[in-house]
């Protein structure tokens, strides 16, 4: 039977206040794409049909940007056959070029997004990410599979082979020529082109209409975001092939702290939604801001390296709304093109997911669009019902969760919270204080040393190009 959509005629699907905009970075591909044609379907699926949504897609270049749009119109082609009216009527997508590893493209993005027609942004969803892999070793592989084969298939960093020290191509300051450290290419095109990427994206994440939720910044980690890859004394992970599972812990960490009240005059100047630089810190001296303690207020200037400085100020979000929210989720294991393999192997990957999900694995997802059930319900739940799920699951006091797409035998999906080595354990439960309190300890660090870099890199690149 096809369904009649019947709008009330004070009701229309293109009203800014009936718009949900959702960014996806990462979206030509893999999980990305999964995700972009799961948004669309649980909207159309859940969303009264007067509403609409805005679908924002970045990949690295035009052409990739053409055959995502095309792909993405076949679905909402095929899902508009139960319906009288193609579904083109309340879905657009919109594609922008972003290229995460550089802080300019970053910066033009926002730019464009800020003067363009999104009048909010209601979620960004901080999908796309490198692994910087090159090939796997076998023997480890194969001896890890016929020992422990489940785990051995959940978390491949025992026998991944990947570089070490790999840097973003030279970052381009605004005027002058001059030479600027460099930057760590996972950690860049993971964490930091996402985190600077939210931040200059501020005003659209606070002007959503009244009455909804304030906007989200939902990062994708990975159930390899192990403890032991991650060096406080180097964000960066530049000196450890580990850089990607150290990209994911510092995810995790930057996530789960975001509320608590230590790390708050961090939080509070990441917010900050002007960036007024007063000077310019000297690349050679970079970056060597510090910021400042607890009892100082966020509007105080912050002193950087040279004698330089940054001052932030604070603007009023539309309709006097609260600062957006951080959320943190995981896909599981899916079968995707992460890890580059020859053709056959791929199948043979798939097949192994499959088997570890028969042996009892939760977390063998397997299917992109199957591992994409976590972030969409991030993006598109409303706070009351995350809340109330996050106490369900956990009791209250737990903080924030992981979330993560999660499966029975038979590949029936749902959200699950997800245990954190240091914040709470694989079976959910509290951990010893002293656990706690040192994965506090290091969140509050790495949030300090992000606003240091966030600051520094906004001095150099500035506004972009304009």
């Amino acid at each position: 039977m096809r369904q009649s959509i019947s709008e009330p005629s004070e009701l229309h699907p293109h009203d800014d206040d009936q718009r949900t905009c959702i960014l996806v970075t990462g979206a030509n591909s893999g999980l990305g794409f999964a995700i972009c044609q799961r948004l669309i379907d649980e909207f159309i699926d859940t969303r009264p049909q007067f509403t609409s949504l805005t679908l924002i897609i970045t990949t690295r270049d035009a052409p990739k940007s053409a055959d995502t749009v095309s792909r993405l119109q076949r679905h909402c082609k095929a899902k508009s056959k139960p319906y009288e009216a193609p579904l083109s009527t309340r879905i657009t997508i919109q594609p922008e070029n972003l290229d995460l590893t550089s802080l300019r493209s970053v910066r033009a993005l926002a730019n464009k997004l800020l003067k363009g027609s999104i009048p909010h942004l209601d979620s960004i969803i901080c999908n796309a990410g490198i692994g910087n892999v090159r090939g796997i070793a076998w023997g480890k592989a194969i001896g890890s599979m016929l020992t422990d084969f489940v785990n051995a298939t959940t978390c491949a960093t025992p026998y991944k082979i990947c570089d070490t020290g790999t840097l973003t191509a030279p970052q381009k300051a605004d005027g002058e020529q001059q030479h600027l450290p460099d930057l760590g290419l996972v950690f860049t095109s993971n964490i930091f082109g996402h985190y600077m990427l939210s931040h200059q994206l501020v005003p659209l994440l606070t002007s959503t209409p009244a009455g909804c939720d304030t906007g989200r910044i939902i990062f994708v980690s990975s159930l390899e975001a192990v403890a032991e890859a991650f060096n406080p004394q180097d964000i960066q992970a530049l000196k450890t092939p580990q850089a990607y599972e150290s990209s994911k812990r510092l995810t995790d960490l930057l996530v789960l702290t975001s509320e608590l009240p230590s790390t708050q005059p961090f939080i509070n100047r990441f917010f900050a939604s002007a960036l007024t630089p007063t000077t310019t810190t000297s690349a050679d001296e970079a970056p060597q801001i510090r910021l400042l303690d607890n009892d100082i207020p966020t509007d105080t200037p912050i002193s950087g390296g040279g004698g330089g400085g940054i001052r932030m100020t604070d603007s009023t979000p539309r309709g006097g709304a609260s600062k957006p929210s951080f959320h943190l989720t995981h896909p599981g294991i899916c079968a995707t093109s992460f890890v580059p393999l020859p053709f056959p192997l791929t199948w043979l990957m798939a097949l192994a997911f499959y088997i570890a999900r028969l042996l009892g694995s939760q977390w063998h997802t397997v299917r992109p669009y199957t591992g994409a059930k976590a972030p969409v319900w991030l993006a598109l739940a409303t706070e009351e019902e995350i809340e109330d799920v996050e106490v369900e699951t956990a009791g209250k006091g737990m903080g924030k969760g992981k979330w993560g797409s999660g499966v029975d035998r038979w590949g029936r999906v749902g959200v699950r919270r997800t245990g954190v080595a240091g914040w709470e354990g694989g079976g959910l439960e509290m951990i010893r204080d002293e656990e706690r309190e040192g994965f506090e300890e290091v969140g509050r660090g790495v949030w300090k040393e992000m606003e240091e870099l966030r600051v520094f890199w906004e001095g150099q690149v500035g506004k972009g190009e304009e």
